[in-house]
């Protein structure tokens, strides 16, 4: 069988990719092979997702999930290794089967972007984590560190300060790019310290992580800090790796170009979410899969207009 489209991601903007598709009656599959509702799933608490004041990562996953279902989406839990374009038709690889369709969006996101420090690897799943909400209750009574200094470093920092014992934020900068009303609520907390103008230097411990050392940018003076565990919050890397086989445009920094109709400069490929490069919100990528299900509707219908490609 051939789909009219395949939606590779399970994120907020697949889900609603896949939400507007059943409401063209497009017929088609989304592979997601992790959690469903991508990283939005891991956040502790959303307060800007329109009509929520307050809504946990986890609960707002489930919501669009759930619709997505509600409507017929085929949720397909297998990865996508390979993608090609064979006769007009794109062809999904996963393991030994293949999937076809006439057109794709891709809305692969993008991961957490490492340290990139000695002994990062070596820690993980022993004091290193990238997800509050998974790791925090091992962490229970004891002091651990959060790295960044973004929206989700911060709000996972508030989280985790109910939990351990005490908090140390660890930002190279000595101001915060996080909202304003994050930031408030870290300064108002009694168990949470900034460590600012920072960097962590090494790691340290056994089999655990007992302790880190941190050096300040500026004095390049260094402390080590007793901490047992380290949440890291330092960006992303986009997951583009699929769209290059088919040749599709990405930019210096990997992510995927788009013009405003999220159509690529490949005829019949969408993308749609944090692959784009465009704000990391959950309501930016539910927009972006609206419109890119939207414009794939149009393609297979035969509406396909001409491609201007944004530079990003």
């Amino acid at each position: 069988m051939i789909y009219d489209l395949i939606i590779i991601g399970g994120g907020p903007a697949g889900l609603t990719a896949s939400i507007y598709a059943s409401r063209h009656k497009l017929s088609h599959l989304v592979f997601e092979a992790g959690v469903i509702g991508g990283q939005i799933a891991t956040a502790t608490e959303v307060e800007n997702w329109p009509g929520d004041k307050s809504v946990t990562g986890m609960e707002l996953a489930k919501r669009l999930e759930d619709h997505a279902v509600s409507l017929g989406m085929n949720l397909q839990k297998k990865i996508i290794t390979e993608l090609k374009q064979e006769k007009g038709v794109f062809v999904c690889s996963a393991g030994n089967e293949k999937f076809e369709a006439k057109s794709l969006i891709l809305s692969t996101g993008a991961m957490s972007r490492k340290l990139g420090i000695s002994g990062e690897d070596k820690f993980l799943g022993r004091g290193i984590s990238y997800c509050a909400t998974c790791d925090a209750p091992f962490f229970k009574d004891k002091p651990v560190a959060v790295i960044g200094g973004g929206d989700s470093a911060l709000t996972e920092a508030v989280y985790l300060s109910d939990i351990a014992s005490k908090v140390y934020i660890i930002h190279r900068r000595n101001e915060f790019r996080a909202q304003e009303a994050n930031q408030d609520k870290v300064k108002n907390s009694k168990k949470i310290e900034l460590v600012l103008s920072s960097t962590i230097k090494e790691l340290k411990g056994d089999r655990l992580l007992k302790s880190i050392l941190v050096e300040n940018v500026t004095t390049k003076e260094t402390k080590e800090l007793q901490v047992e565990g380290v949440f890291v919050y330092v960006g992303n890397t986009p997951a583009s790796a699929l769209a290059k086989p088919l040749g599709v445009e990405i930019d210096e920094k990997s992510y995927i170009k788009t013009d405003l109709s999220m159509r690529t400069n490949v005829p019949g490929v969408f993308s749609a979410g944090d692959i784009t490069g465009a704000a990391p919100q959950a309501i930016v990528a539910s927009g972006q899969g609206a419109v890119a299900a939207m414009s794939a509707y149009k393609f297979i219908k035969g509406f396909a207009e001409g491609i201007a490609v944004v530079n990003r």
